[in-house]
């Protein structure tokens, strides 16, 4: 079996990673959050687990974002602007999924 590759990104999608990164830590304590680029995504991960969101260059300045379901699907969201929308928008609906990994309520932590 081929051994899999690190996707290089663009210093374009490099710089819109960064660009959704600073968005998110300005939002709340998300400095545990990352955003990368990666296959012509922009990936967003809590520390080193796998991707929570993904944000989609869908023309122009606008994106769309998606989330990473249970059953391992991307799954598209009803959210499309800019990345500083997208930003408030991710943390307005997946708020819990974004918590540090040791908060001890909510979704991450609840055990189920």
């Amino acid at each position: 079996m081929a051994q899999r590759t690190r996707t290089q990104s663009t210093p374009a999608a490099s710089l819109e990673a960064a660009a959704l990164q600073r968005a998110l830590h300005a939002l709340g304590d998300y400095a545990h959050v990352a955003v990368r680029a990666e296959r012509g995504h922009l990936n967003v991960f809590i520390d080193d687990g796998a991707p929570v969101a993904r944000v989609t260059p869908i023309g122009a300045t606008q994106y769309g974002l998606s989330f990473h379901s249970h059953t391992g699907r991307w799954e598209k969201m009803p959210f499309v602007g800019d990345l500083d929308h997208l930003a408030h928008s991710l943390v307005a609906a997946l708020g819990p999924y974004l918590e540090r990994p040791d908060f001890s309520g909510g979704i991450r932590g609840s055990g189920h």
